[in-house]
């Protein structure tokens, strides 16, 4: 994707992941109680820039991976928002 850039090998891409999950896990729900009138404003369009910030934030803590632009990390959102709605409707569903 342009303007997104990884240099390193796979051990970095595992910490990258590793990484972005762990501030998904922690920082994401701190970060969405704190803008929840934000986001009830925005009928939820806000969480696309909650989910911008959480990818950039794990792009400065893994110096492998670059982000160069505001788009670019708006696309590779929507890329990664479509890839896991499409795993996770092949998953069974929990009771």
């Amino acid at each position: 994707m342009p303007g997104i850039f990884f240099d390193g090998d796979w051990k970095w891409l595992i910490l990258s992941g590793a990484v972005l999950g762990l501030i998904n896990f922690f920082v994401k729900p701190v970060v969405k109680i704190i803008s929840l009138p934000l986001i009830w404003l925005t009928l939820g369009l806000f969480t696309i820039v909650i989910n911008v910030l959480m990818l950039d934030l794990a792009a400065k803590i893994v110096g492998a991976l670059v982000i160069e632009t505001w788009t670019a990390a708006f696309w590779a959102v929507v890329v990664i928002s479509a890839i896991n709605y499409i795993i996770s409707s092949f998953l069974p569903e929990k009771d």
